[in-house]
């Protein structure tokens, strides 16, 4: 476990896939903030002090259609760029040193891509980045949190189901409570010809129920007595529903959310969605891309942080292959 100071968000684009040939970097862009801005940063908003860095570089190689299309950047726009180089490294090198340090890279589906490609280029130059720079993958990162979150969320309904069956039980003896009084009254009803007739006091007993449970009736019969608005219900569910009642319908709600929210996927974009309710306005720009991992990381910005340090592992100690 590291006690991060601050995380760089990063985000490479290539000539493609990973297949016969390693790709190159086309595009190389970090966002760096401190741990504490994190954590002071209110959710959908960014951190006011950031540390940026974009590169463009040319590949020496051809650009896949395909990686083109996507990220906007083909052999052409590149031609007179310069390739990924020791001044290249340097400038990373330069820019990670003046943050607050230990510092911690995130990158979204890094450990099978980002810090593969990132460490080969380094290597092929003999470079290496500072010892005291971590790295963490966000794409366990998310799984993880939502994770906690289903388990949270679970454990709420629990909670909620043995309060509801505590009401349940407090309705019971409600029930008996009056019952008793109602036959108290029956045995009275020789000597007291003015004793409240059955019906009546039926409908006294449900208002007395449904006022200390404060649970909204179903349909009952127009009355006198009923014409008194209640006040407005906390719940709505029934506290003995009928055999034709709307649990199973209820029922099957819940077991079609479970099965959409078990099936979540992660790209970096649906967590994106997840998060805010809408995609990301810009994808597959580098630093468009180091942006929206960043809103991703400040929405569930304790977990992040506590996920991270615990699960970062020292960037040249990493030894990922595709």
């Amino acid at each position: 476990m590291a006690k991060v100071s601050s995380f760089v968000f990063f985000d490479l684009e290539t000539t493609g896939l990973p297949g016969l040939q390693t790709p190159k970097i086309t595009e190389i862009s970090l966002i760096a903030c401190s741990k504490q801005h994190i954590l002071d940063t209110k959710h959908g908003d960014l951190p006011r002090v950031l540390h940026k860095q974009t590169l463009c570089l040319n590949p020496r190689r051809m650009i896949h259609p395909k990686a083109s299309e996507t990220t906007g950047l083909y052999n052409d726009l590149l031609e007179h760029e310069h390739k990924f180089n020791s001044k290249t490294a340097q400038l990373i090198v330069l820019f990670l040193e003046r943050l607050q340090s230990p510092t911690c890279l995130v990158a979204h589906n890094g450990n099978r891509f980002d810090f593969i490609i990132l460490k080969k280029e380094l290597e092929a130059l003999d470079a290496k980045l500072p010892d005291d720079v971590y790295c963490v993958d966000s794409l366990p990162l998310f799984r993880h949190l939502a994770q906690v979150k289903k388990q949270s969320e679970r454990a709420a309904n629990e909670n909620a189901k043995n309060k509801l069956a505590d009401l349940e039980l407090t309705a019971l003896a409600a029930m008996e409570e009056l019952q008793g009084s109602q036959s108290m009254l029956t045995q009275k009803q020789t000597q007291n010809e003015v004793t409240p007739q059955k019906n009546k006091l039926q409908i006294n007993f449900k208002k007395a129920l449904r006022s200390y449970l404060d649970v909204t009736p179903s349909q009952e019969p127009q009355s006198e007595e009923q014409s008194v608005p209640a006040r407005p219900p906390r719940s709505k569910r029934q506290l003995f529903p009928d055999a034709e009642g709307t649990s199973s319908s209820t029922q099957s709600c819940r077991s079609q959310t479970f099965k959409q929210t078990d099936f979540k996927r992660f790209r970096l974009c649906d967590v994106y969605e997840r998060s805010f309710g809408e995609p990301p306005k810009c994808s597959h720009y580098a630093e468009s891309d180091v942006e929206t991992l960043l809103k991703c990381a400040i929405a569930d910005k304790e977990g992040f942080v506590a996920y991270a340090e615990d699960q970062c592992v020292k960037f040249n100690l990493f030894a990922g292959t595709f």
